[in-house]
């Protein structure tokens, strides 16, 4: 390669505005890229560039087998980039850099004092270098080193070390939010596989609970055993909460409609007997709601869909809509519906207590009997 004459002030101003551009985009470049190794390939092109020369490689120090492996570079042979490594010593000019701190400017590598050339250098026809160590955080030694090198002696001027300075100073940068981004990565990585651990041991301790009352209940009067038996159906019944909640996907937002069907699709299975299969549709507004909004809307929703199994008739009937300041949830059936006089703030069924409870509104609109429709109809107000 010929040496770059750049005397001329118009040149010289010319190339470092070029220079400056050059690094501008790519910290561009840098703050848009989702992975490292392209930031690496596109900081050699850069430097490639910007120097007007065909060499430019980024090195990473590793400490355990105290070298310089190349991980990006371009202009070198195949099989150099990824496999070829530099001594991190002060007997290389890379290794200089990396231990001094210093910025290393060499136009003639044959008569270094300093360092000897490496062979790689050597196999490449290498004799200008310059090498800037790339800064690491939270460390005693950099990252490693940025390299541009040249074939001709006295290819480089001083001002080029500033250039190639700017240059590292930015790919440290992106460095650095890369280690940040992996670190929050394997944070909720680890945060998912805490959480996943906590839903199975939840669900293996409602199993659990739901056995004793069961064990329980076959040796209880018939009393007591009808409502240990209801107590262990409510049990299975926040169980497929939680596990439609958890296991179904992010219990940030969950998609009404969908995971009222799912659930109330295990609560017709536990309580609809095979032989008097019940048909129950869904309508729903299209909801996203937060895990707070959900749990207490899907006990809700199970415990009036299980009272219209257990004493309706015919086909059930979900609809849940927006209302100003909360969620409201009507099932209706083909059944003959609540007796007359039936006041749901009055009743000392536990079902009904729950739901009024759950609601968390004024418990004379929490829940509400129409009798005008001629069948069984209640509407459940969640207020949020």
């Amino acid at each position: 390669m010929a040496v770059t004459v750049r005397n001329a002030p118009h040149d010289e101003v010319t190339a470092r505005l070029r220079q400056q551009e050059l690094v501008a985009g790519f910290g561009m470049f840098a703050l848009k890229a989702a992975e490292l190794e392209p930031v690496l390939a596109e900081a050699c092109r850069v430097a490639s560039v910007g120097l007007q020369t065909g060499l430019a490689k980024v090195l990473r120090f590793r400490p355990d087998s105290d070298d310089l492996l190349i991980i990006a570079g371009i202009g070198w042979r195949p099989g150099v980039v990824g496999h070829a490594t530099l001594g991190a010593g002060l007997s290389s000019p890379a290794g200089y850099a990396l231990r001094t701190g210093e910025p290393i400017l060499s136009n003639n590598l044959g008569k270094e004092d300093r360092f000897r050339t490496p062979d790689l250098l050597v196999e490449h026809g290498v004799h200008s270098a310059i090498n800037v160590a790339i800064d690491a955080a939270d460390a005693s030694l950099p990252f490693g080193v940025l390299e541009v090198d040249g074939t001709a002696r006295g290819e480089f001027v001083a001002a080029d070390t500033a250039f190639l300075q700017s240059l590292s100073s930015v790919l440290a940068a992106a460095l650095v939010r890369h280690e940040t981004e992996q670190a929050k990565d394997a944070l909720l990585r680890e945060k998912d596989l805490l959480m996943l651990e906590v839903h199975h041991r939840v669900k293996n301790s409602l199993q659990l609970v739901r056995a004793l009352l069961q064990l329980q209940a076959r040796s209880a009067s018939d009393e007591a055993r009808t409502q240990l038996e209801a107590a262990a159906g409510r049990i299975m019944t926040i169980s497929a909460v939680h596990r439609h909640l958890y296991e179904g996907g992010s219990a940030a937002r969950t998609d009404a409609a969908a995971y009222l069907r799912a659930l109330i699709g295990d609560i017709q299975a536990m309580v609809d007997a095979p032989e008097n299969h019940r048909e129950i549709t869904v309508e729903a507004e299209p909801l996203s709601l937060s895990g707070d909004q959900t749990t207490p809307l899907g006990l809700i929703t199970s415990e009036l869909v299980a009272n219209a199994l257990k004493h309706g008739a015919g086909r059930v009937l979900v609809s849940l809509s927006s209302v100003p300041g909360g969620l409201q949830v009507r099932v209706e059936d083909e059944g003959p519906g609540f007796p007359p006089d039936f006041a749901p703030r009055l009743s000392g069924s536990l079902g009904m207590r729950l739901v009024t409870a759950l609601a968390k509104g004024d418990p004379a609109q929490a829940l509400v009997v129409d009798q005008s429709v001629g069948h069984g109809c209640v509407t459940a107000t969640l207020k949020l």
